[in-house]
């Protein structure tokens, strides 16, 4: 059983016990009349039908079978119920007829029901769900009992006290008609003695309390509310979930309803509403609804909302980010704007921002930037920058050894130039940017390079320029691999025509040496270059 759970338990027991006592005192009321009432029953007509009781259902984006609701009332209520208007909002209950019922689901996992009766007083109240569907109708249905019954009480009680008034003798009013007196009595002229008054039923013993429910008002203290926590109920303020607090500090379990202040748990923290401050604890932290300030937990971290920063040295989840997300191992964010950075892996569904892990990006939509090793995503309206991009649609571009998109291109280049007369490379060309990774040779020498490029691919219809630049790192096959060593960068500039099969390219290129072996000497540290080829497809 979750701790979110708990709250719906002890409504379902208190209902319980409300029903438990009510048939009982039916019962009992039902055996001192029952004797008349049969002997009555024979001359009184026959009880009109009981018509179906109109329901208004607003279900939201749960996942309630509306029948099945309905089902779960009709039997609890032990009368008929149709289903009059299923809804996706919550537009309040119809004018007509009367009475009615309403149940409302809302998006935070909480049911609201109202009572429309006769007289048109409504009354509503509100109850958290468990997670099980068929469970959550359930207590739904007990709910719409307990309102129900409620105003069924009050009018058996109105009813029964009309028939009380309405039956009692008339008090210190002589008869009409002196009465007889049976032979042998004595004549006597003292009034008739008043009948004695009918006696009052006794008051069940039973009360019907309402059970607590965790969506109402909070309760706060015009101080600030310090509350110390071993285990609930081992704490400073008793029903701390139901309180504001300002300053909770607790060793094992803390549950409080919101916190308006600072909160330190040594292992669990769990807050059933907001957050605005600062939440702490050592094992496992919980807000259920948001955070506006800082919710962090040395090991995981949870929250509804984050407007601030949120942090999990293992795990961070989050509905909704606006601000910093930060974890050591794996972060989600269902929909969030600004910077969330995960050890390994940080997942998003809509994220604004930037997203940065040290293994994989994964995002359904990304406005902003992908950095990591493994960057995947759906629609990309920025950059991706890794190893790997995939991405469905990209509208900016990729950066890395591999980028794939649907809306990407995938070439075999072929070209040769000044410095090394044999090249070959794979480019790799998405949105505005492509990335290159080849080889060179040049047989007069026996030397072979291995070549890493970037730069930027602008179409002007059929034409395309290509600013970019390159770095080759080359050998010598005559000596050992690590002997001899020379790099140099490219500053290239290329210009092409796009025929679709092929693309002929040309250009110019600096050439800058960075690094080279101690027999090779830099005599030649700048040189220019010339090159010409094709890519196909």
């Amino acid at each position: 059983m979750s701790a979110r759970e708990l709250p719906v338990y002890v409504l379902l027991a208190s209902l319980c016990v409300g029903r438990v006592a009510h048939a009982q005192t039916n019962a009992a009321n039902g055996a001192a009349t029952s004797a008349p009432s049969t002997a009555a029953s024979a001359k009184s007509p026959a009880l009109a039908p009981i018509t179906a009781l109109p329901l208004t259902l607003s279900l939201g984006d749960s996942k309630l079978d509306p029948e099945v609701v309905r089902r779960a009332i009709e039997l609890e209520l032990k009368r008929p119920v149709a289903v009059q208007k299923v809804q996706t909002a919550a537009e309040g209950l119809p004018e007509a007829p009367r009475p009615s019922l309403l149940v409302v689901v809302h998006a935070d996992h909480t049911a609201s029901v109202a009572y429309r009766a006769e007289n048109g007083v409504t009354r509503t109240r509100s109850i958290g769900l468990p997670q099980d569907s068929a469970r959550s109708a359930e207590v739904i249905a007990l709910l719409s009992g307990n309102l129900a019954r409620d105003e069924a009480a009050e009018l058996l009680a109105s009813l029964a006290a009309r028939s009380n008034s309405a039956n009692a003798p008339p008090q210190d009013t002589p008869s009409a008609e002196a009465p007889s007196n049976p032979p042998g009595a004595t004549a006597t002229n003292e009034p008739p003695k008043a009948a004695a008054p009918a006696p009052t039923p006794a008051k069940s013993v039973a009360t019907k309390k309402t059970a607590p429910t965790f969506d109402g008002d909070l309760l706060t203290t015009p101080y600030p509310a310090f509350d110390l926590t071993l285990l609930p109920p081992l704490s400073l303020i008793r029903n701390s979930e139901r309180h504001v607090i300002n300053a909770e500090l607790g060793l094992v379990y803390s549950h409080v309803g919101e916190l308006y202040g600072v909160g330190f748990n040594v292992l669990v923290l769990h807050t059933e509403r907001t957050v605005r401050g600062l939440s702490f604890a050592s094992l496992y932290n919980q807000t259920d609804r948001g955070t506006d300030g800082v919710s962090a937990s040395g090991v995981l971290n949870r929250a509804g909302s984050v407007q601030g920063f949120a942090f999990g040295g293992v795990g961070n989840f989050q509905a909704d980010l606006k601000g910093g997300a930060l974890a050591g191992v794996v972060s989600r964010t269902r929909d969030g704007r600004g910077v969330e950075v995960a050890g390994i892996l940080s997942i998003a569904r809509d994220f604004s921002g930037l997203q940065l892990a040290g293994v994989t990006n994964v995002a359904r939509e990304l406005s902003g930037a992908q950095l990591g090793v493994v960057n995947v995503a759906g629609d990309v309206h920025g950059v991706q920058i890794g190893v790997v991009n995939v991405a469905k649609h990209v509208d900016g571009g990729a950066i890395g050894l591999v980028s794939i998109a649907d809306n990407g291109r995938i070439q075999p280049v072929l070209w040769a130039s000044t410095f090394m007369p044999l090249n070959a490379a794979v480019k790799f060309t998405v949105g505005l940017l492509y990335s290159e990774l080849g080889g060179s040779y040049r047989p007069s020498d026996h030397t072979y390079a291995a070549e890493l490029g970037f730069g930027a691919h602008l179409p002007l219809g059929t034409f395309f320029i290509e600013p970019g630049a390159h770095y080759m790192e080359q050998r010598d096959t005559s000596r050992s691999f690590s002997y001899e060593r020379l790099g140099d960068v490219h500053y290239r500039v290329a210009a092409g025509l796009d025929l679709h099969a092929v693309s002929p390219f040309l250009g110019a290129a600096i050439v800058e040496r960075v690094e080279h072996a101690a027999d090779v000497g830099d005599s030649h540290p700048v040189s220019f270059e010339g090159f010409a080829g094709a890519a196909f497809f």
